[in-house]
């Protein structure tokens, strides 16, 4: 990839001959969906299988190309992502993109998958697997414009960086490819703006500084001068007497075997756009002047603690979310005159000025500062006007309060049903499912399980969302129920503690089930031990998270989980021993009279039923 970033003619026959001699290469490869599939191999061989092409138009690689491709399309799971290893189907019931092995999706490995896709359909790959993988990548990668960094797999934007271990570097790539011009213009700038962070990165920085320039790149001459000008002491302090580079890090080395010496020439060869990831045919629309270049630079050393309450008030309007954020929390911990202009922003301002706004009077507010913004933010809480992402963000703002917001309770209930065909990932449904929760831990007690029909139709809602951090939510509302409502949610419920829905797209599963399983416990309901040992049987979803389920599963069962602990004994439970040991120690000397009998499911979805 090195050699080919420098577009000299005298290094293709090296590469061309290097290539062919790999068995990865090869017309004939072989290639799983397998535990033997690695989706950070096949996303980075195809990467450069694909540039290869796209420079030399050497047939040979074609079927390779193809190959990697279609199995890496077929590959992903129900979100269009990836982990270490691809969704296998027989680890699915035989369904293609059902769960990933392990902990799930890291968009560290999904990214250069994504972008060998996108350099695939470049080569002329044609297939319905590509097509819909490559729609569906966009669709995701996209929802983070604007709002953050990538985070580690399915999680929330990052909005306390510019750059997560050189993740807006490959998404600014990705978006690209995918021409979309106002992902690619953010997250390029995103990367320009992280020159100061180079040598992070979680298990070392190797990938951060492989594609954090080449990502700055995309914004033009000016970013990449302006990049280099902060970052030349990292490629001059890793250079070697013999023209090599190494890797300098005082954490532990993980990426044994990777070349330093290429990741530092495909940075040093972004000026001449010879590969896609290098900038070629890159929209010069987004293109930055050099003044513009060097004020996103900028902010890598940006100190918002020395700016004055003017300079803060101002950035309330910055296109960073990182920055916006950093100008909220200071300028909200300092006295200044400025509240009633923020009070005004939320009904008069630009639209990150709105966002900033209403985040002021969010989290962690002072309660006399808050009480200043409630009545124009329930206006726009309840404004159909308004876009529901707004009214969203509000809602959360708004939960804060706690008590003092229980009459606006129904008001997001209302919301979670509404249709949201613009939320094509239901990131609005969980924002408003953190609301309800965060506003009120315990709705029975509180008095605001009135409307049943409303209440238990957004829990429903919720609990069958696609991402577990949704599920958690509708799961939590009701963690409480009473036995005689049971039956409103019990399929609902059983759904999320059978845990065989393929579709579910998080990094783990786990959350919700716990509350499902706590719910059966409390109710004392059959098969909520049977339900998180179950988890055990399945290749997806990561040990420790099993282990530290069943941890909160059987205290709640007491004395009722004594019949189990022979297979309870038999699992490992590594680091976790300790208090492993107590647990089961626990019921062993549980008082015996404190088991009573446990229901059945359908006795307990039926006893309401009948009263």
């Amino acid at each position: 990839m090195g050699l080919l970033a420098t577009g000299e003619k005298s290094h293709l026959e090296v590469v061309r001959t290097a290539i062919r001699e790999l068995d990865w290469a090869k017309p004939d490869v072989k290639l799983t969906l397998g535990p033997e599939g690695s989706a950070w191999a096949y996303g980075y061989q195809n990467i450069l299988l694909c540039e290869y092409y796209l420079r030399t138009k050497d047939d040979y690689v074609l079927p390779a190309i193809n190959k990697y491709a279609v199995t890496l399309a077929k590959g992903r799971d129900a979100a269009g992502l990836w982990g270490h290893r691809m969704a296998n189907p027989e680890a699915n019931r035989g369904q293609l993109h059902g769960r990933l092995y392990g902990y799930a999706v890291m968009n560290s490995s999904s990214l250069p998958c994504y972008i060998s896709l996108l350099l695939a359909q470049k080569c002329g790959v044609k297939d319905p697997e590509l097509s819909a993988a490559i729609e569906q990548g966009r669709t995701f990668y996209g929802s983070f414009v604007g709002k953050g960094t990538l985070p580690y797999g399915v999680h929330d934007p990052n909005t306390k960086a510019f750059n997560n271990n050189g993740m807006s570097g490959m998404a600014a790539i990705a978006l690209s490819l995918a021409e979309d011009k106002q992902g690619s213009a953010f997250f390029s700038k995103m990367s320009l703006a992280s020159t100061n962070m180079m040598e992070t990165g979680h298990t070392g920085h190797f990938f951060n500084q492989l594609w954090t320039g080449l990502g700055a790149g995309l914004a033009g001459p000016s970013a990449t001068t302006a990049f280099f000008k902060e970052t030349a002491w990292l490629h001059t302090l890793n250079r070697k007497w013999d023209g090599g580079f190494t890797y300098d890090s005082g954490e532990d080395y993980s990426y044994s075997g990777f070349n330093d010496a290429a990741s530092h020439l495909l940075n040093y060869c972004v000026p001449r756009h010879q590969l896609y990831i290098n900038g070629k045919d890159a929209d010069k629309s987004i293109f930055l002047s050099a003044a513009a270049a060097q004020q996103i630079a900028g902010l890598a050393t940006l100190d918002v603690k020395k700016l004055s309450e003017d300079e803060l008030f101002k950035l309330l309007d910055h296109e960073m979310p990182k920055v916006r954020q950093e100008a909220v929390w200071q300028l909200r911990g300092r006295p200044h005159k400025y509240v009633n202009d923020i009070v005004k922003m939320l009904t008069n301002g630009t639209a990150l000025q709105r966002k900033s706004a209403v985040e002021y009077f969010g989290y962690q507010c002072p309660p006399d500062q808050a009480s200043l913004a409630v009545e124009s933010m329930a206006a726009l809480l309840k404004d159909s006007k308004q876009e529901m992402s707004m009214r969203a963000d509000i809602a959360s703002s708004i939960a804060n309060l706690g008590a003092g917001a229980h009459a606006y309770y129904p008001d997001i209930l209302k919301l979670v049903l509404e249709k949201k065909p613009e939320d094509k990932l239901g990131e609005i449904d969980m924002e408003l499912g953190r609301a309800l929760v965060t506003m009120c831990a315990d709705p029975y007690a509180a008095g605001l399980v009135k409307d049943k029909e409303l209440f238990y139709a957004a829990a429903n809602k919720l609990m069958a969302h696609k991402r577990s951090y949704g599920r958690a939510t509708g799961v939590k509302m009701i963690s409480a129920v009473p036995l005689e409502d049971f039956h409103w949610v019990a399929d609902s419920v059983k759904t999320i503690m059978d845990d065989q829905d393929l579709t579910y797209t998080s990094y783990h599963n786990f959350e919700p089930k716990i509350e499902a399983v706590g719910i059966y416990a409390r109710l004392n309901i059959e098969g909520g031990i049977e339900g998180a040992l179950a988890a055990f049987d399945s290749d997806t979803g990561k040990a420790g998270f099993k282990i530290r389920m069943l941890m909160s599963v059987l205290p709640v069962y007491g004395a009722n989980a004594k019949y189990i602990l022979p297979k309870v004994k038999e699992i490992n439970p590594g680091k976790f021993k300790g208090q492993w040991d107590k647990i089961i120690a626990d019921i062993e000397t549980a008082d015996p009279v404190a088991a009573k009998k446990m229901l059945k499911f359908e006795e307990a979805k039926n006893f309401g039923k009948t009263k």
